[in-house]
């Protein structure tokens, strides 16, 4: 079973709450992000700022315009667990946290991505697609013989 840490997005952009808005802007802007988690001097997640919350709400500060209840989600928390968090919320993105410490971000895009994974077989070569496989339906090796290949395909990469 693939779990939040198999997925997450392990270098994490954040801000802090003093951040002007025109930085938050800046920082979604540069890194072509959506959201970001928002932390204190010490490290410890204490909101979320999305480009939601710039569009949707004033303030001057990203402590003015944040949301402070935050869904999150453990290294641990199986990945069918968050696709359904993020879709029934309609959320973008799942912060992973450690304690109070974010170490991830788990978003829609990398559940995708892994649904797009093809794992191939290190002991007879075969293929199979989406989630890890627990055994090969080909030799019957367990999943510690797959390796995940995110290569593109040649037929789906070509434009006609």
């Amino acid at each position: 079973m693939m779990r939040a840490r198999d997925i997450m997005t392990h270098d994490v952009i954040t801000i802090g709450p003093g951040a002007s808005i025109h930085d938050a802007a800046r920082l979604l802007s540069e890194y072509n992000i959506s959201g970001a988690p928002v932390v204190d001097d010490a490290g410890q997640m204490i909101g979320l700022m999305t480009e939601a919350d710039l569009l949707g709400k004033e303030g001057k500060t990203v402590a003015d315009i944040m949301t402070q209840r935050v869904t999150t989600a453990q290294e641990d928390t199986p990945v069918e667990n968050i696709a359904q968090i993020l879709t029934s919320n309609r959320f973008k993105r799942l912060p992973v946290v450690r304690g109070e410490r974010v170490v991830g971000v788990v978003s829609r895009a990398d559940i995708v991505r892994l649904m797009a994974s093809r794992w191939a077989c290190g002991v007879c070569g075969a293929e199979q697609a989406g989630h890890q496989p627990t055994i090969c339906e080909s030799c019957g090796a367990d999943a510690a013989a797959f390796d995940r290949d995110l290569t593109p395909r040649m037929e789906m990469s070509a434009r006609h």
